[in-house]
């Protein structure tokens, strides 16, 4: 019995380390979301990793883009729901249900479907590093 005390022990400490890292995941996904409501541009900025990196866009090119869309639209609403979060070493993959709603100039835009978002733990917090 008392060989399996240091496992279970240390399964223990484990579990919470995990959904403490969980939680702080969808912080950075409640402040990206938060942000596109507000349409604060830093807000959604503080949620992105300079190291972004998805196909041929970089951290520079996102910026450029995403600040296209906060200027450009005078409505941004952004949903999410039904997450999964799979998390390992420093790096995790979200997937999630979503609903973005754009408006400009009184034309209304909507885009539903899945995303997956890729982050990366710099520090002590949690960057997207790939998939917007």
């Amino acid at each position: 019995m008392m060989s399996w005390l240091p496992v279970l022990i240390s399964i223990l400490l484990f579990i919470p380390a995990c959904q403490t890292s969980e939680e702080e995941i969808i912080q950075v996904l409640n402040r990206r979301e938060e942000a596109f409501r507000k349409r604060d541009f830093s807000l959604y900025l503080s949620s992105i990793s300079k190291e972004y990196r998805d196909r041929d866009e970089d951290f520079d090119r996102l910026q450029s883009r995403i600040g296209g869309y906060f200027k450009d639209f005078d409505r941004i609403e952004y949903v999410s729901w039904d997450r999964s979060i799979h998390i390992e070493r420093g790096t995790a993959e979200v997937v999630q249900q979503f609903h973005l709603e754009v408006e400009k100039a009184g034309e209304r835009n909507r885009y539903s479907g899945k995303e997956a978002l890729f982050l990366k733990k710099e520090g002590r917090k949690w960057k997207i590093v790939k998939g917007l």
